[in-house]
């Protein structure tokens, strides 16, 4: 309601003033309870280290993104989703290829 009255630029003033009120009550909050920047990252990083996006999935697969979806409606491989990111846990691409060939193991990947 309050947008109808803004003009564009006090909008574009207004998103700024919210996004920077909550960084700041972000980082005020991540103190207090002595969570610190790098601990964030490292967890944002482990999450990275156990999934994969469908991209990198459908490269290491060697299937098309549309079979990635084929699959997910069949139950044959179901992503997780990790806010709006659809994500496969690498342990259930690992289990895929495997099914495939058994001596296969995904050690590191890095598209």
């Amino acid at each position: 309601m309050f947008s109808l009255l803004l003009s564009d630029e006090g909008k574009n003033l207004l998103k700024s003033i919210i996004k920077e009120t909550i960084t700041v009550t972000l980082k005020e909050f991540l103190e207090e309870k002595g969570i610190n920047d790098s601990l964030v990252k490292s967890q944002k990083g482990a999450i990275q280290d156990q999934y994969l996006t469908r991209k990198e999935t459908s490269n290491l697969l060697k299937v098309s993104l549309v079979t990635l979806n084929n699959w997910q409606k069949t139950k044959i491989l179901i992503p997780s989703k990790i806010g709006k990111r659809v994500l496969y846990k690498k342990e259930d691409v690992q289990k895929a290829l495997q099914e495939q060939d058994p001596h296969f193991k995904i050690e590191h990947y890095e598209e």
